[in-house]
């Protein structure tokens, strides 16, 4: 039975890592962001705690690798991809459905952390969690929310049919609200986090995403 106390003690040490990594990005350190601004001063706050909020994840396969590699990281990385090991056996996890993509479908998974339908429940933030597996494209899509990715891997990223690129282990990638973008995994698992302050009513991201030609 998950112990509530541990899951707790670990959403603790994910938020604090999570604000340590946000403020020593790059992007953050070169741009005043109001995005990042609010995902910081939010994940000040605690949610309510679901630990019955777990889902099967069929890429939890890739978890010790990923958390090997990651010891090569600075500490508030590793301690952040560490606790994403831990918790993730009690977290929500899925797939975005998309016809004519069956690789895409097997190579990935979500799940929110933190959030509407997370394993801590907030509806003012999403922390989410993707994970692939080696050389498979996440299709290009669009939300209303802005978002940030915390990058934790090696992976290519790109927003409207623009060129791929490497944004770095440890920076951030902005979307805009409702622009389109996408990421490639590369020769290794991709694992990101995802930040979204929520400021209108959420619409669950596990609706289909546009099916490919």
């Amino acid at each position: 039975m998950a112990d509530p106390n541990n899951i707790s003690t670990t959403l603790d040490q994910l938020r604090k890592h999570l604000v340590l990594a946000l403020r020593a990005s790059p992007f953050v350190m070169g741009n005043n962001n109001e995005t990042a601004a609010k995902v910081i001063s939010r994940l000040a706050d605690i949610g309510q705690l679901n630990i019955d909020a777990g889902a099967n994840n069929t890429l939890a396969d890739l978890m010790p690798q990923i958390t090997q590699a990651a010891t090569a990281l600075p500490e508030r990385l590793y301690s952040l991809v560490s606790c994403v090991a831990d918790l993730e056996a009690h977290l929500p996890w899925y797939q975005r459905p998309i016809a004519n993509n069956p690789e895409f479908m097997a190579s990935h998974s979500n799940a929110q952390i933190i959030g509407p339908e997370g394993v801590e429940v907030r509806h003012d933030l999403i922390v989410g969690v993707t994970l692939m597996r080696p050389n498979v494209a996440y299709p290009d899509h669009q939300h209303e929310p802005e978002e940030l990715y915390l990058v934790l891997s090696d992976g290519l990223w790109r927003q409207t049919n623009g060129p791929w690129y490497t944004p770095g282990v440890g920076d951030l990638v902005y979307n805009p609200t409702d622009v389109f973008h996408g990421m490639h995994s590369v020769d290794a698992p991709l694992l990101a986090l995802w930040c979204l302050p929520l400021d209108k009513p959420f619409t669950s991201f596990r609706a289909p995403l546009p099916t490919t030609s």
